[in-house]
């Protein structure tokens, strides 16, 4: 069989692979801790031929010439790894492994003796010595256990190119970005893995010495697998001492196979697993939420636990980074799963150097809502009459998932330079984090400096109490706005229990500078007696002061509130009893009220008809009227009604209230609501609104700040709907008062005259003598090359000789599939603003521009139908 492992290579890789998926295999494989025994196995069948070398490191390795004698015998035939369960076969050894194979079957080797690691160099695994026959059978191989803190194991697999393409699609390595990667499929190891500090090398070939401290080359299909991924080529070095170099269609593929690397050549250092590429280029889809991340660089260096640097770095995210973009950067340190860390670099569009850059940062990690995603990475430039040229940069941080902001950094011709600080900080149990943002502006307008200051502290106690602190001071209003300080500092501590009852104490304090300050101290107590039966209680004590150029005034209000409620299967019964003390005009005390919400129809045998109902009565203060006196309040309500009748559906509803106070007085108040929509030939909808409101009783009487009832009203509308399909929707709405007055007509046109265009015209008709058009909205989307949109937004001042006006222009271009360019002029504001976003990372901010940076939906608001590709509205709800 040795003979035969000489001669197909790489095949008897699979035959050894086979054997370990077979039970009995699985059976007498020896149970290693760091899971190397399966290619242990691999060099058994294929005895002593040098064409497979396996090496490890790490706490197991074999040990002794005893066990190399003993290796030599049971290689000469393996059969008897093979065997059931319930077979207990005698061991028979043999004079040496030159003489062939024995006629009995050896028995089923013990596991590896292990060692302390020693830095001479992989060897070869050799199988362990003979058990004794008081051993029939082998306990499975058990789940290797990392250490604390360590990465978890990583399965064995060997990755080979397949037979007609390279694993390098070219080899100069100035040619640009590699998008083919290997595309042959991993043979996996079941169940064996590789510990923190393993690595395993597999090739065709081996020449030289599989011993500790010599020197020995592999050819062909190299594989190094270790903890964080997989380095593969064709030939590979190893110097005796430390380091593996490996030439020839050399590629480095992570973990998680989502960021591959090319060099023309790789070195491994075997104790610190650091891989080295010499002109390395890659390509990663880690964080990029569209398309790849393309980088290339003189040097890389990618240690053990996946953080990569690289020296004269070039990256980008286009395919075609000379129809594109790309970045030259002096390092580039890229963190799995956290950001990309650039230095010193200069931005290019196409060939034309555009920009440079001290720092980029570019967050790798996914979406979570926080405060890292805000960061941008590109700065936005710009001009205003006010501030004159401006810069804003926000440079993100992320040294931990506990640790995250950016530096906020702005700098105004006119007004000065701006630095400000957003971090957030949260413990590693969770239980507290920290929000901070602060920002001061030099403001050589005004004067001084301005501050902008936000502090929020949360931290869980435990399971039952937390706690917040909030702080927020306001200095900075804007350019040419001085207004005093303004503070508020808000804390509040919360306590429940599992049964639902809970305590909150609050304290409030809100100032404007030394005009107006007002201090709450809150507490509010809930307690949940059953299922239905509750009551909250609310305490809250408010002290406000206030000073002007006519003196100053303070007032003190202790508010007291308890509602109790209790919910049957018939009706909701809540009773409130609310109290003011030292409060100004505009409070109403309850004292008490008792609200009844029945839960069922008033008549439920009538089904058309539902009719529900609320009843209230109490005793009440209006402070306003100065006035104390009962009052009761019924409420009804008939409907909704629907009902079909020729192909026209209608809806009617009707409410009535009734109040009676104890002075004697009365008031009534009646709303009603119908409506009748009428479709006629499939292609014209009408409907008919109508809503009348009688008002019964003075408007505030007897109290000023309870049931002020609105003037009676009536009014009736009409709209006339015409459309055919997504190509056309016209709308007509006239409606009328009753007041013997002409009311205008509103019109709305909505045209699609392809699938990517659309066309809004909505405004007003005023009837009348000088009346007639006042000014129409025009509103139109439509494509403008290819990859390209126009859209525009203006008023046909029909009074003014059809003069255009609020003219807004809006442009937008994709490049290369790779970055938008967007310009947007608004006459009204007599503003130009132009944004290039990488579509790379739509959510992470990543725009430069001049001015602010227009809206990624357009100008207008609201699309003819879903399928034109714009942001959804309401034009078209009638298609």
């Amino acid at each position: 069989m040795r003979e035969l492992c000489r001669r197909i290579g790489v095949t008897c890789i699979a035959l050894a692979l086979v054997l370990v998926e077979l039970p009995g295999a699985a059976q007498a494989a020896p149970p290693q801790a760091d899971g190397a025994h399966a290619l242990a196995l691999l060099n058994n069948g294929c005895g002593a031929s040098p064409d497979v070398a396996v090496s490890r490191t790490g706490a197991a390795r074999a040990a002794s010439a005893a066990a190399q004698a003993a290796t030599a015998e049971y290689a000469a035939d393996p059969g008897p790894a093979v065997v059931a369960q319930d077979e207990s076969p005698s061991p028979e050894p043999t004079e040496s492994a030159a003489a062939g194979p024995t006629a009995t079957p050896t028995a089923t080797p013990t596991p590896l003796v292990g060692r302390p690691f020693a830095p001479s160099g992989p060897q070869q695994l050799l199988p362990p010595p003979l058990p004794t026959p008081a051993v029939p059978t082998v306990p499975p191989v058990p789940t290797p256990t990392p250490s604390p803190g360590s990465p978890p194991p990583a399965a064995v697999q060997q990755y080979t190119a397949p037979p007609s393409m390279s694993p390098i699609p070219f080899a100069n390595p100035s040619s640009g970005p590699v998008r083919p990667t290997p595309t042959a499929s991993p043979t996996p190891v079941p169940e064996e893995t590789l510990g923190p500090s393993d690595y395993a090398i597999l090739g065709d070939k081996l020449t030289g010495t599989d011993k500790p401290g010599k020197p020995y080359d592999l050819d062909g299909h190299v594989t190094l697998v270790y903890q964080d991924g997989v380095v593969g080529g064709d030939h590979a070095h190893y110097d005796g001492v430390r380091y593996i170099d490996i030439t020839g269609n050399t590629f480095v593929r992570n973990r998680e196979s989502d960021t591959v690397l090319y060099a023309d050549a790789i070195r491994f250092d075997t104790l610190t697993e650091r891989t080295t590429l010499i002109h390395g280029r890659g390509e990663s889809t880690q964080g990029v939420q569209s398309g790849k991340l393309h980088f290339t660089g003189s040097n890389m260096v990618t240690t053990s636990d996946g953080v990569t640097h690289v020296e004269r770095a070039n990256f980008t995210t286009c395919e075609n980074p000379r129809g594109g973009y790309h970045m030259e950067s002096k390092t580039l340190d890229i963190y799995p799963g956290n950001k990309a860390v650039a230095k010193s670099d200069v931005l290019y569009l196409g060939a034309l150097a555009v920009l440079w850059l001290p720092i980029v940062v570019i967050s790798l990690a996914p979406d979570r809502g926080d405060r890292r995603h805000q960061a941008r990475f590109i700065p936005l430039i710009g001009y205003d009459a006010t501030e004159g040229f401006w810069i804003k940069a926000q440079i993100g941080f992320a040294p931990s998932q506990n640790y995250f902001g950016y530096y906020r950094v702005e700098y105004y011709t006119k007004v000065g330079l701006g630095l400000g600080y957003v971090a957030t900080i949260r413990k590693k149990d969770g239980r507290r984090q920290t929000d901070i943002n602060f920002f001061n502006q030099q403001n050589r307008l005004q004067g001084g400096n301005q501050t902008n200051f936000q502090l929020q502290d949360q931290e869980a106690f435990s399971r039952t109490t937390r706690a917040q602190v909030q702080l927020n001071y306001q200095g900075n209003y804007g350019p040419l706005v001085t207004l005093p300080a303004e503070e508020q500092i808000t804390a509040a501590v919360d306590h429940g229990d599992a049964k639902g009852d809970r305590e909150d104490y609050s304290f409030n304090r809100t100032s404007n500078g030394s005009v107006d300050v007002n201090d709450d101290y809150g507490f509010t107590d809930h307690r949940q007696f059953s299922q239905n039966f509750t009551n909250d209680l609310t305490l809250s004590y408010t002290t406000s002061s206030s000073s002007g150029l006519f003196g100053g005034t303070t007032s003190d209000t202790l508010h007291f509130e308890d509602l109790l409620d209790d919910r049957t299967p018939y009706a909701d019964y809540s009773l409130t009893f609310d109290k003011y003390d030292g409060a100004g005009a505009g409070s109403i005390d309850k004292e008490p009220e008792l609200l009844v919400r029945p839960i069922a129809d008033l008549f439920p045998h009538i089904n058309w008809l539902p009719v529900t109902g609320q009843y209230t009565a109490g005793y009440y203060y209006d402070t306003e009227a100065d006035l104390a006196t009962g009052r009761m309040d019924g409420k009804f309500q008939a409907g909704p009604v629907l009902a079909h009748f020729f192909d026209s559906d209608f809806s009617g509803e009707v409410t009535v209230e009734q109040d009676l106070y104890a002075t004697g007085d009365e008031k009534a108040n009646i709303q009603q609501q119908f409506s009748l929509t009428t479709p006629i030939w499939g292609h014209i909808v009408n409907e008919i609104q109508y809503t009348e409101s009688h008002v019964n009783g003075p408007l505030a009487e007897p109290f000023q700040e309870l049931d002020v009832f609105a003037q009676g009203l009536k009014q009736a509308s009409d709209v006339l709907r015409i459309f055919n399909d997504s190509v056309y929707t016209v709308s007509l709405t006239g409606s009328t008062y009753f007041n013997r007055q002409a009311q205008s007509v509103g019109y709305q046109v909505t045209m699609q005259p392809s699938p990517r265009s659309v066309l809004l015209l909505g405004g007003d008709f005023e009837p009348g003598p000088g009346e007639g058009f006042d000014r129409t909205s025009v509103q139109m989307a439509t494509p403008f090359g290819r990859d390209s949109e126009l859209q525009i937004s203006t008023f046909i001042d029909w009074r003014n000789h059809m003069r255009l006006e609020d003219k807004d222009i809006y442009y937008r271009h994709i490049v290369g599939n790779c970055y938008e360019i967007q310009i947007d002029y608004n006459q009204d504001l007599k503003q130009v603003s132009l944004s290039i976003s990488l579509l790379a990372f739509p959510t992470e901010g990543a725009n430069f521009g001049i001015g602010q940076a227009p809206s990624l939906n357009g100008i207008i608001p609201q699309s003819f139908s879903s399928s034109t590709g714009f942001t959804g509205g309401a034009a078209g709800a009638g298609i």
